[in-house]
Parts: structure tokens; C-alpha cells; sequence
């Protein structure tokens, strides 16, 4: 993994080293030696190979000659990658049994034919199997030329959030600046275009027009952190948003919300709205990528379409509106996420892929 920050693909992995079969596989992982993943991965003893030259891409010119030594040597069976087009390179030259590739991200736009056909013969060649995240991320490699019989979809797992009492959700809130008498209405994402805050930002102001017993919280950091303040201030309601910054423990936060939502123009299944669901809260979220895999319209949440902040304030003030609906659509997040997302299920999964022969 070329990951330098604790992303989705990060927290991924993560979750698969805490639920590992330990008797029967022995895990290695691969880090840039200056990764933040590098602390937690050693915190869950297993062994780190820290790599001095492995830039943050998925083609990596110069790590490739030791990524290709190193499997020489050290013979692994498998090797599991996570974009890192080097790695899976590297492991094919040094003739590894088996090599998996998780895809966590939708794939680019389709293209052209013969981009298509190159893509196809890339993935043939460097992968035996690759995961997809979502439903949606599978449906986009296919569209983009990868067979289809190479791809299993096996959802990203979490371990689920407690519900916290009342006064531990006080103390988080005020801890950030929050309101624990007003309703907390939160989106975790990174600060950036794909994420669209404006239109949370835009549906809060609509929100606030009704009602002035809610507070809305953006949790997380960005290059549009500047901007998005700007914004708030320009509609006038900076002084009902909290900024969090970057959040370490983030499912603090999230546990303590009581409405979850996600604005995302392109999403391939949103880990943040999971946890939140794991502990009873409902969500809304843009219908893009694998979200409407995550919330099932009219059961534990609402979808609306990418951009329609008035649809999403509407339903702001429709699920907050009503305690019972709010109940209801919370024990059914959790049962669906018990039943659908577990870091458990997902490392089974996946290590059931890891013991079949090869076809």
C-alpha cells in the first residue's frame, strides 16, 4: 500500500489486520517508511517492510526494482495490492503464485476503445483477482474494459460504533466547539470538489431558515477548508457550522451525530456513513456510486440526487422531525450494517479468495 495518510484504503486494512486468520497466514505489509499507517499497523503486531523511495501513485518507477527483489527473496504466496500498479508488476516478474488487487475507487471514465482494451490486458496480465469495493466500483471497471469474471465484489467491513449515553455525546460535542442541546447533523469527508460540502453547506442554510435547533458539523480537513469557511460566512450561518479539522478518532464524532450525510458527486461506498449506521443513526446521502448499496431509500435513510440541497434539507427536517421515524430508520442502519459491512465477514471473505487455486 503507497498510502501516507489513514484513508479509506488505510482504514481497510486496518480493519483486515485486527480479524486476520494469524494461524494460517502470515501477513507482511509494505508502507512508504514515512506512512502514518506505519504506528498503527506495528500497534496491531504485525511485521512492517518500510520502503524509502515508495512515492504516494499507483506506477512508481523507482520502487519498482526493490519491490521486485524483495519478493525474490522473501517468496511470497500471495501478494495483495492496493492500487500500487508497481507492486503487482514487481510480484509478477518474480513469479508470485497469486496476485489480488483491491479497487477502492470508481474507475476513471471508460474512454476510448482501445483504452479500454489496454486497461483489459493491464489488469489480465498484473491481477488474478481484484476486489471491488462496491457494486458500483465493479460496474465502472467493467464499463471501463475489465472482465467481469475477474472481479468479486466484497464490501469494505467495520467493526461497529457503541451507541454512547447522553452525556458522553455532551462532552464530544463541546469538546469541538458543539452544541449538545441543539440536533447534530454531521458529514465526514475530506475537504475537497468531489465531496461537495457546498451543497451540505447550502442545505444547512435552507435547514437554519426552519429551524434553529440544529448544528451542523463538517469533520475533516482539506485544500477547500478556507474556502468552505468563506462560504459559510457568506451565507450567514458560520456561526451554526463547526469545522472540526482533521479528527483522530473519528467514530467519536460519528457515534455522537444524530444524522449522518454524505454530499459526494462520485462515491464508491462511504466507510463514514457505515460506522455512523453501526450505531443506530440514520443518513442521507447523494445517490452516487455504491452509497445507495449503504442507504436503502425509505429504511434507514434517504438518498437525493448529487447537488439537490433543497431535496436534502427536506429531508434534514423530515427525518429530525419525527422521533419515531428516526428510531426506526436507526435500528434499521444497524441491523443492515450487522448484517452487510462487519470487518469480520469482509476478512472471510477475503481469505477465502486467498486459499483458492488459481483457475
Amino acid at each position: 500500500m503507497t498510502d501516507r495518510n489513514v484513508g479509506g484504503a488505510g482504514r481497510w486494512l486496518l480493519n483486515y489486520l485486527k480479524h486476520h486468520d494469524r494461524d494460517q497466514f502470515d501477513v507482511w505489509v509494505i508502507l512508504p517508511s514515512n506512512s502514518a499507517l506505519y504506528p498503527a499497523v506495528t500497534a496491531l503486531d504485525v511485521a512492517v517492510i518500510p520502503m524509502k523511495d515508495m512515492a504516494d501513485k499507483s506506477f512508481d518507477k523507482k520502487a519498482g526494482k526493490a519491490l521486485f527483489q524483495l519478493f525474490q527473496e522473501e517468496k511470497p504466496d500471495i501478494v495483495h495490492t492496493h492500487a500500487s500498479l508497481t507492486a503487482r508488476m514487481a510480484a509478477k516478474k518474480a513469479g508470485v503464485h497469486k496476485i489480488i488487487n483491491t479497487k477502492h475507487c470508481m474507475e476513471s471514465a471508460p474512454g476510448s476503445l482501445p483504452k479500454k482494451i489496454a486497461r483489459r490486458m493491464l489488469n489480465k496480465r498484473y491481477s488474478d483477482i481484484i476486489i471491488a469495493v462496491s457494486k458500483a466500483v465493479k460496474h465502472s471497471m467493467v464499463a471501463g474494459g475489465t472482465d467481469p469474471k475477474q472481479i468479486v465484489t466484497i464490501f469494505n467491513g467495520i467493526d461497529g460504533i457503541e451507541p454512547i449515553s447522553q452525556e458522553e455525546r455532551a462532552e464530544i460535542l463541546l469538546s469541538y466547539g458543539g452544541n449538545p442541546d441543539k440536533k447534530a447533523v454531521g458529514i465526514v469527508a475530506r475537504l475537497e470538489e468531489v465531496k461537495d460540502h457546498k451543497t451540505f453547506l447550502l442545505a444547512a442554510k435552507e435547514v437554519l431558515r426552519h429551524h434553529q435547533d440544529i448544528m451542523f458539523y463538517i469533520i475533516g480537513d482539506g485544500t477547500l477548508r478556507d474556502s468552505l469557511e468563506e462560504e459559510a460566512r457568506a451565507l450567514d450561518i458560520y456561526g451554526d457550522i463547526i469545522f472540526t479539522g482533521f479528527v483522530k478518532d473519528v467514530e467519536k464524532i460519528e457515534g455522537a451525530l444524530d444524522l449522518s450525510v454524505i454530499t459526494s458527486k462520485q462515491e464508491a461506498l462511504c466507510l463514514s456513513v457505515i460506522e455512523s449506521m453501526s450505531a443506530g443513526i440514520p443518513a442521507i446521502g447523494t445517490d452516487s456510486g455504491g452509497v445507495n448499496e449503504v442507504i436503502r431509500h425509505g429504511e434507514n435513510g434517504y438518498l437525493v440526487s448529487v447537488g439537490d440541497w433543497k431535496a436534502l434539507a427536506e429531508r434534514i427536517l423530515e427525518v429530525l422531525a419525527s422521533e419515531e421515524k428516526h428510531l426506526k430508520f436507526g435500528e434499521n442502519a444497524k441491523a443492515w450494517v450487522q448484517e452487510n459491512f462487519t470487518a469480520r465477514k469482509m476478512t472471510s471473505k477475503i481469505e477465502r479468495l486467498y486459499l483458492e487455486e488459481k483457475k
